[in-house]
């Protein structure tokens, strides 16, 4: 599968090109993205099939047509309708070029993901595989699409009133185009998701 990930509602848009074997379950397809995107993996994370109106965004899909791990579901009940993102596999969800997916990152700055199937191929090439990108990630904890906005104006205005702080805490960020070696950090840290071969018996 060819998949496009792209984080919703920001310019320049963020996105990765992702193969991936079809038959991976959606829990690994989330240890993907997190590497193709440049996240921690220090979040709760979800899947879901989006529907029109309301339901094209994360919230507003019924539980039933979503994927989550145990550790969504509390005491009140949350998450407790929804499906083990564990046990789904991507082909079970995304099963034709233009089939689209939603993942969400972190409940709370809610950055979530746009996931489309471009085209099924045949390739000779280890999976998963980073195969394109544009745009560094945000920083985890920054407060959500709004919060990574200030804070790229901020970085970016020396007069503006959070200049300093920001400058400060965020040294050495840099958000933008990414560079070769950040696009290979990525791909390295993708690469490195891939099963390991089976060691021959010695008779």
């Amino acid at each position: 599968y060819v998949l496009r990930i792209e984080l919703r509602s920001l310019k320049p848009a963020i996105w990765r090109e992702v193969w991936v074997a079809p038959a991976i379950t959606l829990r690994q397809l989330h240890y993907t993205i997190q590497a193709a995107m440049g996240w921690e993996c220090a979040h709760l994370h979800g899947f879901a099939i989006p529907g029109s109106g309301r339901a094209g965004r994360y919230w507003g899909v019924p539980p039933q047509r979503r994927f989550e791990p145990g550790e969504a579901q509390d005491d009140m009940g949350f998450g407790d309708q929804s499906k083990d993102d564990a046990r789904a596999k991507v082909a079970q969800v995304l099963k034709a070029p233009r089939d689209k997916l939603l993942y969400l990152y972190d409940y709370g700055d809610d950055w979530e993901h746009l996931v489309t199937l471009k085209k099924i191929i045949t390739t000779p090439e280890p999976l998963p595989l980073l195969a394109a990108a544009a745009e560094t990630c945000p920083p985890e904890d920054c407060g959500g699409v709004h919060g990574f906005a200030n804070l790229v104006d901020a970085l970016a205005d020396p007069q503006h009133p959070e200049h300093p702080e920001i400058s400060e805490y965020y040294e050495g960020l840099e958000p933008g185009p990414l560079d070769q070696a950040a696009f290979d950090e990525l791909a390295s840290a993708v690469a490195a998701l891939r099963p390991r071969p089976k060691a021959k018996r010695v008779r």
